[in-house]
């Protein structure tokens, strides 16, 4: 029997009971409320968190700015090394063209920084380099629609000029901030008073108190009156609006307002005040231009085309490491003292130069070129950017600023290695010399192609014959296999073309025969073909070893950078004789005239369509070399060989100072007989072979005596004609041996070559169906 009778506290607890309508509604809804704030308050601390890390990252970062060495206004050195002694040499100094003049504080009359205070930071010794109360004023400004209320105290205006941070963003605004602050725990009031007046612009290029009034009145800062100064300070908040020399009674208005703030926050007594209006009424200006003379120091000045690419190389390299404007680090280099350890070759650099100088003698004297020779570690050994002689500094150069189309020469460096890397071809692999259905589209249907320069196709070529053949549909076809997204990665993430379109990664014709929207830099060539040297790796391109500060500090170094490992050691050494074989053999491109004797010479021809670009890109076994030839303004060019001539006599000359040296086989790679027939190892069977290289683990089966190579029945370009014919037939010709080749096929020997490739003497290469 139960002891403890529960009903008796049942009407204590009713377990079955809820609450009633009105108090579940309100608890359901703070629960959705509690959970939403709760979201709002773990979402706001991420906020707050990321903010701050930002921020923080912000505050940390270098200012950029030394305003020691801006104040002594040091030229900077370039060095380079000595080949006998290994040591570096002074070799230039680096000039700027700005009309600036550095003068000191204590140099100018007391009237010009109070009159710079006075109009543009009144607070400007009391604030720590932001002054809070004109920043929220600005932004309350800004907010209420109105943007009249400058926000920016001297410090900051420092910043800007010297920085050249111009962005509009809020960003640009805190960073500008955050450098102010720090600078101002960096360097005095009166530092940075000086360097205002220093780096500011006056209007009519003038840089500073002293170029200003040398150019408005014709005398040093340091002569100039009370009312001179006013009208000196009162054109930097709008130079244009307040230029005397344009706007003679604006500036009046100005330099009176400036007068008057001066009075106003007692600078000036009122009979300097009143005497200074008067002279006002009265102000004259004068112009002083050096015209003649900037022209004469010009010439002096002009620097070889190594040193304006070294040039476009710092301003890049020393913009980002500051995190500055390009033209802000370009006055880095003429005023900061730089010491740069250039990495050219100055003799070759001036046999580069007068090659391409005299390149075109007896052509038309309209040719230009572009050529640069890069070491297998990126290193610019020289480079030349145009067959003009130079006359003056940072030209367009050809080499390094020309978006070019580069024709077949991309074949060396994209389709063929990329699908050795891919495991899609082996070095003998049967490829298609056909059309593809899809080339292009006319009139709303779709047209075969791509047309070869001989004129018809092959059906079935071995890889080395497709490349000496330079076969546009070989090429067009493997890309295919691979796809052109992931030759657009290969070309944009491991081989450093920079100027390919999105439209570039879906075209076929782009990285397969340089059909391209975009296009290449000679640079960017020369650097890409240098893995076929170096076991398969990328270097970035550099014209500098290391560079250090006025102290000797170390800001950017070359010397240790990473390559990529844009293809792998084998598919290197592959198409490193893949490319032997074309200089060697082909008799339907130039390439025989880039052979030189007594050295292994690779490379490749290219030409773009109705012959208005012509190229050779390749290497000797201590170097690479891209060479293009064309006009300024595209037109056919009738001399299809003239770029592989001038890449033939410029590395000519440079190896006639070398010790003679051979591209090294990796021990990973073996050689192997093949039947150019089947692409396949080769059996007793096999009449027509040739050598081949392969991974040794990645040897080709053994050929079955069916020969695809020359079924294809040299059928013609025209689209019509291939769908008419029979692409079954056999047409293969016979060779004197028996076996069989399509017609035209070269064995491995050409009878029109010496044993080292080069043309005999007199020997032509016809034109007509050639690149």
């Amino acid at each position: 029997m139960r002891k403890t009778d529960i009903s008796k506290y049942t009407d204590k607890i009713d377990l079955d009971k809820k609450p009633n309508g009105a108090k579940g509604v309100l608890k359901a809804i703070w629960k959705v409320v509690a959970t939403l704030l709760l979201v709002c308050l773990c979402a706001g601390l991420i906020v707050a968190i990321s903010i701050g890390i930002y921020v923080l990252k912000l505050a940390s970062e270098p200012t950029g700015i030394d305003l020691n060495a801006r104040s002594l206004n040091l030229s900077s050195f370039i060095y380079i090394e000595d080949p006998e002694t290994e040591q570096f040499v002074e070799y230039q100094t680096l000039y700027g063209t700005e009309n600036r003049i550095w003068v000191d504080l204590n140099e100018m009359p007391e009237a010009m920084p109070k009159a710079i205070i006075a109009i543009e930071d009144k607070r400007f010794y009391s604030h720590r380099g932001v002054d809070w109360y004109r920043t929220g004023s600005a932004i309350l400004s800004l907010l209420s629609g109105s943007n009249n209320y400058g926000g920016s105290t001297l410090t900051q205006q420092v910043v800007k000029n010297i920085t050249d941070d111009n962005e509009v963003s809020l960003t640009r605004k805190l960073r500008e901030i955050f450098r102010a602050l720090n600078i101002e725990k960096e360097y005095s009031k009166d530092d940075i008073l000086e360097a205002y007046l220093n780096v500011v612009n006056f209007g009519n290029n003038a840089q500073g108190v002293e170029a200003a009034s040398e150019l408005y009145f014709d005398k040093p800062i340091s002569e100039c009156s009370l009312c001179e100064c006013a009208a000196i300070a009162g054109i930097t908040q709008n130079p244009s609006k307040w230029n005397p020399l344009v706007f003679p009674e604006n500036n009046k208005i100005r330099r009176e307002i400036v007068l008057k703030e001066m009075y106003d926050q007692d600078m000036i007594t009122k009979d300097e005040y009143e005497s200074a209006k008067k002279e006002s009424e009265t102000l004259t200006f004068k112009k002083v231009t050096n015209d003649d003379e900037e022209e004469e120091d010009d010439e002096k000045n002009i620097q070889n085309w190594y040193i304006d690419q070294m040039y476009g190389d710092l301003v890049v390299d020393l913009a980002k490491y500051y995190d500055i404007s390009e033209s802000a680090a370009s006055e880095k280099l003429y005023t900061e003292g730089l010491q740069i350890y250039c990495a050219m070759d100055l003799k070759s650099q001036e046999m580069i130069e007068e090659k391409a100088r005299n390149f075109k003698d007896g052509y038309d004297s309209d040719l230009q070129t572009g050529i640069e020779m890069v070491d297998f570690d990126g290193r610019v050994i020289c480079t030349a950017g145009s067959s003009d002689p130079k006359d003056g500094n940072l030209l367009f150069d050809r080499a390094s600023d020309a978006v070019l189309q580069p024709g077949s020469s991309i074949k060396g460096v994209m389709a063929y290695p990329l699908a050795l890397d891919m495991d899609i071809i082996t070095y003998s692999s049967l490829v298609q010399d056909e059309p593809i259905d899809d080339w292009r589209v006319v009139d709303g249907y779709p047209v075969k192609g791509p047309n070869n320069a001989y004129g018809y196709y092959n059906g079935y070529m071995t890889v080395p014959e497709a490349i000496a053949w330079s076969s546009n549909a070989a090429a067009v076809q493997t890309l295919k296999l691979i796809g052109t997204q992931n030759a657009y990665n290969q070309a944009t993430g491991n081989l450093g073309f920079t100027h390919l379109t999105d439209a570039d990664a879906v075209n076929v014709g782009a990285l397969s025969i340089g059909g391209m929207e975009g296009g290449v830099t000679v640079r960017e060539m020369a650097a890409a073909i240098e893995y076929v040297g170096n076991g398969g790796l990328y270097y970035k391109p550099y014209t500098y070893y290391y560079v250090t500060d006025q102290n000797g500090t170390i800001i950017l170094d070359n010397r240790n950078n990473a390559p990529v490992e844009a293809y792998t050691e084998e598919t290197a050494y592959q198409m490193n004789r893949l490319l032997k074989y074309n200089v060697e053999t082909s008799q339907h491109s130039a390439s025989p005239y880039a052979a030189i004797s007594g050295w292994d010479i690779v490379g490749k021809t290219g030409t773009t369509d109705d012959d208005k670009d012509i190229w050779f890109v390749g290497c000797s076994p201590h170097c690479a070399l891209a060479c293009w030839v064309g006009y300024d303004n595209p037109a056919t060019i009738p001399y299809y060989q003239l770029a592989t001539v001038l890449w033939h006599d410029v590395m000519s000359e440079y190896l006639s100072h070398k010790e003679y040296k051979e591209f090294t086989q990796p021990s990973s790679v073996v050689t192997a007989t093949y039947c150019k027939g089947s692409g396949l190892l080769a059996t007793a069977g096999c009449g027509n072979t040739g050598t081949g290289y392969y991974p040794a683990n990645e040897l080709p089966d053994y050929c079955g005596g069916y020969h695809l190579a020359g079924t294809g029945g040299n059928y013609n370009n025209d689209s019509s004609y291939y769908e008419s014919s029979d692409s079954g037939s056999n047409t293969s010709s016979k060779t004197e041996s028996g076996s069989e080749t399509p017609t035209g096929e070269n064995p491995s020997e050409s009878p029109a070559t010496e044993a080292t490739g080069q043309p005999e003497t007199g020997t032509q290469i016809p034109q007509n169906g050639f690149e």
